[in-house]
């Protein structure tokens, strides 16, 4: 399928790639590109890589364990399960287009390579939205089975303000918990199973001399958070429905993601601290990206 272009009269643009895990590749505010794809176009697509807007379904970042080995599906990352199954998915159930609006449906249960690796009958609904100067993705969980439905997604959002080095951006982020992590990035839980993590503490300030890869809970729901940059600023709003972040940045990226979570890493795998839908019942969490000068 062709990618999808959403536009409105006020100059924002994205598109979006339904053969590549209808994942978003570009969001542009008048002639400004504020998304970043880790290698050319079409590397991006021949290979299970992130970059853009990408869903991580039905899991975010790695588990703990492989319950699929040798699964030639599975996009792994030093020997986990990593990102989920949809990175390169293509056989949509149904695909929506509008001017401003896209939505793809996906009826888990009717792939059986899929029901395979997740064994939970469900809906699953992706949307993207653009307004002016933003963009939002919306997903909606609906269990139309019999067993209830795991959430433990995530999305990945590749942020960049063109022009910018890694050393000129700063974030600008609420208090957060700082969760414990080993040496593989999953979460260290006490003797109790509960996560480690520090007193909530504020990390906002410039990403010179920092790198981050790190987890964090919110512990309050209803702040935003922010990329700044010379020019621009990038804000990201949750719902709150989104009880973790993940913020990534290496020291020689010019981008930065946070990424909202449903659950901490491993979450599925270590079946806690994420949401559950109730046969019959629906799961709807939404994020919005906006830019101003």
């Amino acid at each position: 399928m062709d990618d999808i272009q959403l536009t409105t009269d006020c100059g924002t643009h994205a598109r979006i790639a339904p053969d590549s895990g209808f994942c978003c590749l570009s969001w542009r505010v008048g002639e400004v590109e504020h998304l970043h794809l880790p290698v050319p176009e079409a590397e991006f697509r021949s290979k299970p890589k992130t970059g853009g807007v990408p869903l991580l379904y039905p899991y975010a970042n790695r588990l703990r364990s492989d319950p699929w080995p040798n699964h030639p599906e599975v996009k792994r990352d030093n020997g986990l399960p990593c990102h989920g199954f949809l990175l390169r998915f293509a056989d949509w159930t149904d695909v929506r287009v509008e001017s401003q609006r896209a939505t793809a449906v996906l009826d888990w249960a009717e792939h059986s390579d899929l029901m395979a690796l997740f064994p939970h009958a469900h809906r699953l609904e992706v949307t993207f939205e653009v307004g002016p100067g933003t963009l939002r993705a919306t997903t909606v969980v609906e269990a139309n089975g019999n067993d209830s439905v795991p959430i433990s997604f995530g999305w990945h959002p590749y942020l960049a303000i063109p022009g910018a080095t890694h050393d000129q951006l700063s974030l600008k982020l609420p208090e957060l918990e700082h969760v414990h992590l080993d040496d593989q990035g999953l979460p260290l839980r006490e003797s109790d199973g509960a996560l480690s993590t520090d007193a909530p503490a504020e990390y906002s300030g410039s990403l010179k001399g920092r790198a981050f890869d790190d987890l964090y809970r919110r512990p309050d729901r209803e702040s935003g958070f922010a990329l700044e940059g010379p020019g621009s600023t990038i804000r990201v709003r949750m719902d709150r429905h989104w009880g973790f972040i993940q913020l990534y940045s290496p020291a020689d990226g010019d981008f930065a993601c946070i990424e909202p979570m449903t659950g901490p890493v491993a979450a599925l795998s270590d079946g806690r601290d994420h949401p559950t839908v109730a046969p019959g019942e629906r799961f709807e969490a939404s994020f919005e990206l906006s830019v101003t000068p």
